[in-house]
């Protein structure tokens, strides 16, 4: 029997509209990460694979950049801002498609199963051009459908193993601009600027 509860906490959540719903309240916060992005990195093109309500993807396009998205649950299409609707693929991460300056992966990795996390950096690393932006939660961060928490020098030892690595200089200029976020302090404490 608790081989059984073992593996269905293991299975990823279904995200319904109303879970994206919830999400509003992070708006802000992302919109002062895409506000670092513009700002650190030069890209004209980026995809958010795991986009969620597309917030990056919102900010993104309205400094004229090229985006897409991928999310695996079409209820977040329910909730998705009309501008960017049509730019998100209700796809698995696995099937992204493209070349992109940019590469974000937000918060995303730890709802996967764990015999998934090299697939996810390998993909990741084939939709980037130049730039990797990552963001994962580590052991013991709390939330909704989390089965695959782990330390960030894991996922830093399979970049690294394809060539990608982490700009140590850009990821504390970005952690220096989260700073001011207000309900998503997760954003600033995970992330990673990561260079072709």
């Amino acid at each position: 029997m608790w081989k059984r509860l073992s593996a269905l906490a293991r299975r990823p959540k279904v995200y319904r509209a109303k879970n994206f719903a919830a999400r509003e309240r992070y708006r802000a916060d992302y919109r002062i990460l895409a506000a670092s992005l513009l700002a650190r990195l030069p890209f004209d093109s980026a995809i958010d694979v795991g986009c969620a309500n597309g917030f990056l993807l919102e900010s993104f396009l309205e400094a004229g950049r090229e985006v897409t998205g991928t999310e695996v649950s079409a209820a977040a299409l329910e909730v998705a801002s009309p501008a960017i609707r049509d730019r998100i693929q209700v796809r698995d991460f696995a099937a992204s498609e493209g070349v992109w300056d940019l590469a974000c992966c937000v918060e995303v990795a730890e709802h996967i199963p764990p015999e998934r996390s090299e697939e996810l950096v390998d993909v990741l690393v084939r939709l980037s051009r130049r730039w990797i932006f990552f963001t994962a939660a580590p052991p013991e961060q709390g939330g909704r459908g989390h089965i695959n928490c782990r330390p960030a020098e894991d996922w830093l030892v399979w970049f690294r193993a394809r060539s990608v690595a982490c700009d140590r200089d850009l990821t504390e200029q970005v952690k220096r601009d989260l700073e001011r976020l207000e309900r998503a302090p997760w954003l600033r404490q995970n992330c990673l600027v990561l260079a072709k």
